[in-house]
């Protein structure tokens, strides 16, 4: 049984592509059917396909290249000529309704006109050079059209209302419309040759309509995995054809029916027809799921193989590499061992010849050990007489040392005692510092007393605002102590701004200090006679 599902010209994947249903061109009329055993026999099968590079099955003649370079002249001929007669008519047009309809200036309204054309022609150029460049930016394309309808639209209104002329909008928006027509058919046989990508990987607007969520599923994957229509409507169909295939095998279980019988095969193609396979596509997707399942489990079979030898090697590298270095310490023993025995051989003559020597001076010296005693009796006597002297002096030096420590222990007490001393002055001291802060307290106290005394004896009687101001002053000064009050803060207190005013109530406050102030006050009198 033939099949048109893929063409299977590649080694195939998990699960070989199938046609696009909107990208396959129409299937051929189905001929003879090759054997099975034809198709099975070869390395790749030869399940022929529609879209097939080798040309169409009903063996249509290829057109000659003399008839295409003869239609695709005739066809920029007449384009160039649409497109001038269109924008010469369309320039006339937007020129008048630019002044006329929508407030131009004589002088602006070719510009309008200009502006509008040429706006049309340079975004579907730049459409086609991006395309060129493998760029494609679906915008300008959508921008160009609706210029285009900018320019219908113009063009209808410069007659008057579009409702009421009907014919003109009709006759003024054809040339545009035209127009972008022939670009388009130009666009569409420029990226068919030269492969562009262009909308191919561009999600169409009928699919949207057509099946809004599996479309949305599409472009999620587009986005989220950066890849385009072509591959992510490929996969998604894919993976939706194998789970029905999953499901079809589920439901054959649950029925008890065989794989390969009829009654099972006759249900293949209404549970795939979703999908846009063909009756012989739906039929031939069981031996196209058996071989890709032998496929795959010799790929396992070929990768477990492949993983054991991978292991097998590592382990004899392994045996091999501790074999070397088993080797390498063998030799570097017996190199060892070698060197040892050398050592050990020139080790005992050393000793040998040593004790030799050692026994011959042995001798020399006790022949002349006898000669010698007595001289070296009489040196010892001598060493012996000085050790005793420099002992002695040794000793003397101590007992000056000790002498010299004595006396810096005796200086050593005598400055503890004078820091103690010092130590029982400074507590004397603070104790009468104090004492002394004790008393100015309670000076400050019996002034502040005073003061307070002074100041009910000033509210007791109705004193001039000046006298109040010279007692305030007054206070002040007492207050400060040492310290020098200014005119100005004197003027800040009795609340005048002129210095010499200050200063006039300070001389008025000293001298009623010297009266007597607080204790007596010649302008308040006693509360007893009050």
């Amino acid at each position: 049984m033939t099949t048109t599902i893929e063409p299977l010209t590649t080694v195939p994947t998990a699960l070989d592509p199938l046609p696009l249903s909107d990208t396959r061109a129409k299937p051929s009329p189905p001929g003879p059917e090759p054997s099975p055993t034809s198709a099975e026999a070869s390395p790749t099968p030869a399940d022929a396909s529609p879209t097939s590079e080798e040309g169409p099955s009903t063996g249509t003649p290829e057109v000659s290249r003399k008839v295409k370079i003869g239609l695709g002249l005739a066809a920029i001929v007449g384009g160039t000529v649409m497109g001038a007669i269109g924008f010469y008519l369309s320039f006339g047009n937007l020129s008048k309704a630019g002044h006329t309809v929508f407030g131009f200036s004589v002088e602006h309204a070719p510009y309008f006109a200009v502006g509008v054309d040429v706006a049309i022609v340079t975004c579907l150029v730049l459409d086609l050079f991006m395309a060129c460049i493998r760029t494609s930016w679906p915008l300008l394309r959508l921008l160009a059209h609706g210029m285009t309808v900018a320019s219908i639209y113009f063009n209808a209104a410069a007659h008057g209302a579009i409702t009421e002329n009907w014919d003109k909008a009709a006759s003024h928006g054809l040339m545009p419309v035209l127009f972008v027509i022939g670009v388009e058919a130009g666009r569409r046989i420029l990226v068919h040759q030269a492969a562009l990508p262009a909308d191919h990987d561009v999600i169409p607007g009928y699919r949207w309509v057509l099946a809004t969520g599996q479309t949305g599923r599409i472009f999620r994957e587009m986005k989220l995995w950066d890849v385009g229509y072509s591959v992510a409507m490929s996969r998604q169909r894919e993976r939706a054809i194998f789970d029905a295939w999953n499901e079809y095998k589920a439901e054959l279980a649950a029925d008890k029916l065989a794989e390969g019988s009829e009654e099972a095969l006759a249900r293949l193609p209404k549970k795939l027809r979703p999908f846009g396979l063909t009756v012989d596509e739906a039929l031939a997707l069981p031996d196209r799921m058996a071989r890709e399942e032998l496929r795959r489990k010799q790929e396992a079979e070929k990768r477990d193989r492949q993983l054991e030898l991978d292991r097998e090697r590592a382990e004899h590298q392994a045996e091999k590499e501790r074999l070397a270095h088993r080797k390498e310490m063998a030799a570097i023993k017996a190199d060892l061992t070698a060197t040892e025995g050398v050592a050990g051989a020139r080790a005992r003559g050393a000793v040998a010849e040593a004790e030799a020597r050692a026994e011959a001076q042995a001798r020399a010296a006790s022949s002349l050990s006898e000669a010698m005693e007595s001289h070296e009796a009489a040196e010892a006597k001598k060493r012996a007489a000085e050790a005793k002297a420099k002992a002695a002096e040794a000793e003397a030096r101590a007992a000056e040392a000790d002498a010299e420590k004595m006396t810096a222990l005796a200086t050593k007490e005598t400055e503890k005692a004078k820091a103690i001393e010092a130590v029982h002055r400074a507590a004397e001291a603070e104790a009468k510092a104090a004492e002394a802060q004790k008393r100015a307290a309670e000076a400050r106290e019996a002034t502040a007393r005073l003061l307070r005394r002074a100041v009910e004896a000033e509210d007791f009687v109705n004193l001039s605002q000046r006298q109040r101001r010279v007692r305030i002053a007054a206070r002040m000064l007492l207050t400060a102590g040492e310290r020098e009050v200014t005119n100005q803060e004197i003027a800040a207190a009795i609340g005048v701004k002129s210095e010499g005013t200050a200063s006039e109530h300070r001389a008025e406050a000293v001298a009623l200090i010297e009266g007597g102030y607080p204790e007596y006050d010649p302008d308040v009198p006693p509360r007893s006679e009050a």
